[in-house]
């Protein structure tokens, strides 16, 4: 049970993390609606727990080494400055009634939503650090036993619970944002994404 409640408190503290799947959660559940920001939020903690899984069972060499970390990295930027692009530049920001929304989103690929979180997740090399330092720091607490991977368990469960705690608020605010405010909110999405991009560059080329 301890190993759980501590668990589940570091999965809480995700909440005030302000990374690129934070920009991209919002967006998707202000644009697209509730279930849409589910599936990226479900693409967001699939990708932590492939980070898990990679990290406990002997892999973290592979992403110790700099070439590797190189190739992640030029992958997740690209991701991140392209989709940062096409928030700024095209942000969807026109208000729809509920019926147009709900018809729209019953022929939404939530496929392509899961993938995207789980991608801007995952190619993140900043999220393989930090995964590596919260499983080093439980196996000092807990060592390599059935009480780690249920602290690991509880985390991602709180991590996934403080992403559709945003979903559901987002929805809840989305109604009093006029137009324009949107607009100028994706747009703010969008350079955010691209400076987590740039930062991404320049992590990998130091």
């Amino acid at each position: 049970m301890t190993a759980f409640l501590h668990g589940l408190l570091i999965g809480f503290s995700f909440v005030i993390f302000l990374g690129p799947v934070f920009f991209y959660l919002l967006k998707s559940s202000l644009e697209k609606g509730f279930w849409a920001g589910f599936f990226v939020a479900l693409g967001i903690i699939i990708g932590d727990l492939i980070c898990i899984i990679i990290c406990s069972f002997g892999a973290i060499p592979f992403f110790k080494n700099t070439d590797n970390q190189f190739w992640l990295g030029v992958v997740g930027s690209i991701l991140l400055i392209g989709m940062g692009l096409k928030f700024l530049i095209r942000p969807e920001a026109k208000k729809k009634n509920d019926k147009n929304l709900s018809k729209k989103m019953s022929k939404a690929n939530y496929l392509a939503y899961f993938s995207q979180g789980f991608l801007i997740n995952f190619v993140n090399p900043f999220v393989f650090v930090v995964w590596i330092g919260i499983i080093g720091y439980a196996e000092t607490k807990y060592g390599f036993s059935t009480s780690l991977f249920i602290f690991l368990g509880a985390a991602l469960i709180g991590i996934f619970s403080t992403d559709l705690t945003k979903v559901y608020f987002a929805q809840k605010i989305k109604k009093f944002l006029t137009p324009i405010f949107l607009k100028r909110l994706y747009q703010f999405f969008g350079v955010a994404l691209i400076i987590f991009g740039i930062r991404i560059i320049f992590y990998i080329f130091r």
